[in-house]
């Protein structure tokens, strides 16, 4: 009798400790995809500056193609684009056959039209 009740108490500690296993992978999973969901500016191109209209704030960059921690394969050129940098950039430093790395607001991401606005660009050397 008292080897019955024992196996049963094991039991019902064993589906509550399994439960709460349970729950707990659930919540870090849930976690994990709310913080890949909020990941944003992870998109990253570089390009060739082809010319800079100051007056509208804007970079236009040939050759664009996705950065290589961006892509898997091959390059591919994209074409020209228009690329609004922030406002912390210094359009001034994006000269003629410069080369650029922008890292695009996902949001932003026009393909039809081939304008972004980047989160980030950086002037490489």
């Amino acid at each position: 009798m008292i080897y019955a009740i024992a196996l049963g108490a094991l039991v019902v500690v064993g589906i509550i400790t399994t439960a709460i296993i349970d729950a707990v992978r659930n919540n870090q999973g849930a976690a994990d995809i709310r913080a890949k969901a909020g990941v944003t500016n992870t998109l990253k191109l570089t390009g060739t500056v082809e010319s800079v209209d100051e007056a509208a704030g804007t970079i236009s960059v040939s050759d664009v193609q996705f950065d290589p921690s961006s892509r898997s394969g091959k390059a591919v050129n994209y074409g020209t684009w228009n690329v609004i940098p922030p406002s912390s950039f210094n359009l001034l430093s994006a000269t003629p056959g410069t080369k650029v790395a922008f890292t695009v607001n996902s949001d932003s991401f026009d393909v039809a039209s081939k304008q972004v606005v980047a989160a980030q660009v950086t002037v490489l050397k």
